[in-house]
């Protein structure tokens, strides 16, 4: 049954509605990408891979064969038959691999080989693609791909981070492109930071927050476009009544970052519809966001969220999926393209 809840003034988002979805699978989805208002993918645990082309009355399941040790944290759909799908975990168990028939045939596109580095995120803007790894050797690892996560080439001077900080493969939004095409990299632990690129991408500069962070299980966990600037979400995964949140702006050749109210909880995932309406997930519930204020929009957890064509897609624990949809609805935010010490 839907769930649905009017939200207060200003009414970016009159109301949105909640649809839970059969999805056929009971692992923790924490990868989700949208491609329009009918085809999505998911990922998760147990080499899981899902794909639906009937706006999620149907969830086909087009795992990746031999794969049940792998947790796909995060994937990035193209069309109904493209996307890439990244795993986490130490070592080789860090992946990338690649489909391009609709999830017949996957094709391993990135093998780690580095038993310090650990795979976290990555975000795609056409055939272009960033990845981001825990630190190795006081850098966190950024690998690019020109031809659609084919091919990665890790970079040297990626951003620096302080002992005990890291980034959190939560949701698959530890790292987003900016509205001025950058790379934005958000981390916790020792930091809870914004780690922005210039439009290079070789330089790097970090901007603390006022968010939560602790290590090793606190900070933030996913930023997302909100208009001209970043929305940042986050708390604390060992205390799940404990959110934060914050919005990056970039005014006049000078960023700022502004603290905004908490959610009402730990979020692990954010979306924005507009530049003023937002929806963050998190396993204790859903919120949305009008302006600053937040709204609680149902009590069922959630790990990772992404909206295409004013349509939101979430997924979560036990297979949980949920389309998303807001009235009137608001023009998409594209593109949105977390194991930190203490992998959550």
């Amino acid at each position: 049954m839907a769930a649905a809840l009017a939200l207060a003034a200003p009414v970016a988002i009159a109301q949105v509605q909640v649809t839970p979805q059969d999805s056929g699978v009971q692992v923790r989805l924490r990868g989700i990408s949208a491609v329009d208002a009918h085809t999505a993918w998911a990922s998760g645990r147990e080499g899981t891979v899902l794909r639906t082309v009937d706006g999620g009355a149907h969830w086909a399941n087009v795992s990746v064969p031999d794969a049940k040790a792998l947790d796909f944290r995060d994937i990035e759909a193209f069309d109904a038959n493209t996307a890439v799908v990244l795993s986490i975990g130490p070592g080789d168990a860090s992946r990338v691999y690649r489909t391009d028939d609709a999830g017949k045939t996957w094709t391993l596109a990135l093998e780690n080989d580095d038993e310090r580095a650990f795979f976290d995120c990555m975000v795609f803007d056409g055939q272009r693609g960033w990845m981001v790894g825990d630190p190795v050797d006081g850098h966190y690892q950024v690998r690019t791909t020109t031809d659609g996560g084919r091919s990665w080439a890790l970079q040297p001077g990626g951003p620096a981070a302080l002992k005990d900080e890291a980034a959190f493969a939560a949701s698959g939004t530890c790292i987003a492109r900016t509205p001025n095409n950058a790379s934005l990299v958000v981390s916790g632990g020792a930091a809870a930071r914004a780690h922005l690129s210039d439009a290079s991408g070789r330089a790097w500069t970090a901007y603390a927050t006022e968010m939560t962070q602790r290590i090793p299980a606190a900070g933030i966990f996913s930023a997302a476009t909100m208009g001209e600037g970043m929305l940042l979400v986050g708390g604390d995964f060992e205390h799940d009544t404990v959110g934060s949140a914050a919005r990056v702006r970039f005014d006049a050749r000078r960023v700022s970052v502004e603290s905004l109210p908490a959610p009402r909880g730990y979020r692990s995932g954010a979306a924005c519809f507009d530049a003023t309406s937002c929806i963050a997930v998190g396993p204790t519930g859903i919120d949305g966001l009008n302006g600053k204020a937040w709204r609680a929009v149902a009590d069922t957890g959630y790990d990772a969220i992404d909206i295409a064509d004013g349509v939101a897609w979430t997924s979560g624990d036990k297979g949980r999926i949920a389309r998303i949809t807001s009235s009137p609805g608001p023009s998409p935010s594209k593109p949105r393209p977390a194991p930190s010490p203490s992998k959550p």
